[in-house]
C-alpha cells in the first residue's frame, strides 16, 4: 500500500491482479449481472487509485472488500428490483436453497435472525399475513379465508411488509455482509 500511495503503477497492477477476480465473483453472486458486476468492481479500483494518497488502512484486502460492499449496497439500494431481490432471499430461506458450506450455514443463521427480527417489528396483522404467505406458502385466497379478510387486504399486507423490509437499510446491508461478502 505504501508503494501505491507513492503512485507505483506496478504495485497497483499486482494488487489488481490478485483481487480483481475474487471481487468480481462476489459482486456477480449478488447482482447476477456480469456487466454491472464488472462496472462496480472497476469503480472500486478507480476509487482506490484516486484516493491512494488518503488511504490510511494497512489491511488493503479488507479495505477493498469493504469498498465493494458499499458499492454493491448502493446499487442494491438504488435498484428498481429491490422487492424481487428480497423476495428471492426470503424464498431461499424457506427452501433452504443454500450450499452445505459451513460458513454459509453460519452466515445464513445470522441473516435469518436479522430477517426474523425485522419481521417481528411488522404490525401484528401484517406480520401474520406475511408469515402465512412466505413461510407457510399459502395463496392469498387461502390466507383471506383463514383470517376472514378480503384478498385485497391480504395483498396490501404483503405489499406493506415487503416495502418495510426493503426499506430497512440495515437489513439489506446485513444480508450482503452476512451471506455474500464476508471476508
Amino acid at each position: 500500500m505504501e508503494r501505491i500511495k507513492h503512485s507505483d503503477h506496478k504495485a497497483f497492477e499486482l494488487l489488481y491482479d490478485r483481487f480483481w477476480e475474487e471481487m468480481y465473483v462476489k459482486a456477480y453472486a449478488i447482482l447476477k449481472d456480469k456487466s454491472k458486476s464488472k462496472d462496480i468492481v472497476q469503480e472500486v479500483w478507480i476509487s482506490i487509485w484516486e484516493k491512494r494518497h488518503k488511504i490510511e488502512n494497512n489491511n488493503i484486502q479488507g479495505y477493498l472488500f469493504t469498498a465493494l460492499r458499499f458499492r454493491i449496497y448502493n446499487e442494491f439500494r438504488n435498484s428498481k428490483n429491490k422487492e424481487a431481490l428480497i423476495d428471492d432471499f426470503i424464498n431461499s430461506l424457506k427452501t433452504n436453497d443454500v450450499s452445505n458450506n459451513i460458513d454459509n450455514d453460519i452466515n445464513l443463521k445470522e441473516t435469518q435472525e436479522i430477517l426474523y427480527a425485522s419481521i417481528e417489528k411488522l404490525p401484528k396483522k401484517c406480520k401474520e399475513v406475511f408469515r402465512l404467505s412466505r413461510f407457510e406458502g399459502l395463496k392469498n385466497s387461502e390466507i383471506a379465508k383463514k383470517l376472514d379478510i378480503s384478498q385485497r387486504t391480504v395483498e396490501t399486507h404483503i405489499s406493506n411488509a415487503l416495502k418495510i423490509l426493503k426499506n430497512d437499510a440495515a437489513l439489506n446491508l446485513a444480508i450482503f455482509i452476512a451471506i455474500f461478502l464476508k471476508t
